[in-house]
Formats: structure tokens, sequence, C-alpha cells
């Protein structure tokens, strides 16, 4: 009757005292080809297989550290290739690749003692290793998710675009928040897009170099609503809330913050405001009449076309409504002044 061996990443959790010394020996070889040292501390090693293994590593980035990989020795290869995936990866025709499983598999194997000529890894340290091999897999591959939500909570490593977050408040003084309110926006080789994107940009702009403090203007194919990175920034960031549908009627698009988001958006501006140390209360409020008074003085571009919306009122209640969020947003994170 055959019996089923049990195994951890491929390697029997029962071992022979040769077997046992000739794997740590292969694996120890093996790790120094493929990081170019020997293994070290076990936390550092495994942040070391990032390198190979993340699963955002760009292709170009991985093939050329794949291109630099020693041949493995073939005796090497062949002991190694026994134990198959995931303890060790071919990479090429004569090149093997090891990673987590198998700095894993060196520290349970360098951590039990051999006894009477054997070493037998028990259930619980076993399940301990595949646990730390899942849990660091899990956490690389939800980092693009972690970061996306991040951003869309206004929670990022890095603040959104102060042209970015202008873009978006001159939508909002607008009050382009329904299809009817939209602004338009065409190509900006077209004489009707170059008009709306200056008009829109010129408030976004003056809001810019203030929170910034930086008077030098961006260069013109930055300042466009379709295809600029401002507005793709905004997108990025608060993703459906700032919408862009097709407008059969002009041959262009309409670009708007639905109402039902509009407080979420003014809420995201505050904290994302909110993160910057050097800005205060008082220069956010300088900014937001610069791009009032920009956007006003503009928007007779917008105006002959039907785009003019702002009203003082509502203009006013939204600098009030912006700068509490900010505020709220600098005393939950300790920056208030």
């Amino acid at each position: 009757m055959s019996t089923t061996v049990q195994r951890v990443f491929g390697v029997p959790t029962v071992l022979t005292g040769g077997e046992c010394a000739q794997v740590v020996s292969d694996l120890t070889l093996l790790w120094r080809l493929t990081y170019g040292s020997a293994p070290a501390k076990l936390e550092a090693d495994l942040a070391l297989c990032k390198q190979f293994f993340d699963p955002l590593a760009r292709g170009h980035s991985l093939r050329d550290r794949l291109g630099k990989l020693p041949e493995t020795p073939s005796d090497l290869l062949r002991r190694i290739s026994q134990y198959g995936e995931p303890l060790a990866v071919q990479a090429g025709d004569k090149v093997l690749l090891v990673g987590l499983e198998a700095r894993l598999i060196l520290d349970l194997l360098e951590k039990h003692p051999v006894d009477d000529d054997h070493l037998v890894l028990v259930p619980s340290d076993v399940a301990s290793a595949e646990h730390t091999a899942m849990e660091i897999y899990r956490t690389w591959s939800t980092a693009r998710l972690h970061q996306v939500v991040a951003l869309r909570r206004g929670q990022g490593r890095e603040v959104m675009q102060a042209i970015a977050v202008g873009v978006v408040i001159a939508l909002l003084v607008n009050r382009s928040d329904t299809e009817e309110r939209a602004v338009v926006r065409w190509h900006h080789s077209t004489a009707d897009g170059q008009q709306v994107d200056s008009a829109i940009f010129a408030g976004a702009e003056a809001f810019a170099a203030e929170v910034s403090r930086n008077r030098s203007s961006r260069a013109v194919g930055e300042q466009r609503l379709k295809g600029g990175y401002a507005l793709s920034e905004a997108r990025r960031r608060l993703a459906d809330q700032l919408v862009v549908t097709p407008d059969d009627k002009n041959g262009g698009e309409r670009l708007y913050i639905p109402a039902e988001h509009r407080q979420a958006v003014i809420a995201f501006l505050g904290r994302d405001l909110g993160r910057r140390p050097r800005l205060t209360p008082s220069i956010l409020s300088s900014a937001f009449d610069l791009l009032v008074g920009a956007y006003r003085r503009a928007a007779g571009e917008l105006a002959h076309r039907g785009m003019v919306f702002e009203r003082s009122t509502d203009t006013r209640s939204l600098k009030d409504e912006l700068l509490r969020e900010f505020s709220k947003a600098q005393r939950s994170s300790g920056q208030s002044r």
C-alpha cells in the first residue's frame, strides 16, 4: 500500500540528515546566485524576493533582472529540479530562480534539530511557513487595489497636483453638477477646445500658483481638458465622481460632477489639501479667491456657449465648505495651526 509523502513547497517533511544538509547547501548556493549574497535575516530576505515576484513589476525591468541571472550548475539544477515549483522557478534553459518558498524552507530546516539522523517538520511549522508565503503574496497582489482606494480617499502617498485640484474647483464654481450644466470639452487643436480650456485653466492655474507658491506657468500642452494631465489626474483620483459623457449635439464631451457626489468631492479636496504641511487656511482662502477672479475674467469664453452657471452665493458657500473640510483634515492629522 502506497503512502503519500507530505511536502512543504515540494520538499518532504521528513528528511535524512544527509538530505537535509544537501537541501540547505543547495538552496543557500542558489539564493546567492539569485540575489548576489548569502541568506541573511529572514524578513529582509523575504523582501528581496519582491524584485522578481512583485505582480506590479514592469516587464522590461523584470526581463533585465532575469537576463542578469547566472547559469545554475548542472548538478545543482538536477537536484533542485526534482522538487519543482514553487521551491524554484525555471527562469531559462539552465537557470533556476528562488524566492519566498526557498527562503522559508531554509529557515525551517536550519531551525529544526536532526534527531536520530532524521529531521521531521511538524505540521504547525509547515502551516506557519505556508501562511507566511500566502500573506506576503496577498499583500503584493492587493497593493494596486489599496493604492487606488487610498487615492480615491485622498490618502495616497502623494497629494493631488494643485492644478488638478484647481480644475475640479473650477467645475464646482461653475456649478457643473448636472449634465445640463456641464462644461463641453473639445479637442485642444480646435478653436472651441482652446477657448474652453483657457477659461477653465485660467482659474486652475491661478489656484495652483498660490497653493504651491510656484509662479511658473505650465506648458500649453498640459492646459487642456481633453488629453491633458490635470484632468486625467483628477479622474484617476475621483473616478465616477467626475463624469465624462458624449455630447452628440455639440460633437464633444460633457464634463461635470454629479450633484449627488458634490459633498464627497469637496470633502476629498479638503482632505487632500489638508495634507500639505505648508498650506494654511489664509493661503487656501487667497487661492480660492484668485481662482474665482480668474474664472470670472475668462468666463466670456464660456458665456456665449451657454456654459456659465456660477452664482456668487453658491460660490461663497463652496468656499466656506472647502475651508471647513480643509481645517477638519488638518485637525485630524495633527497639523492644525
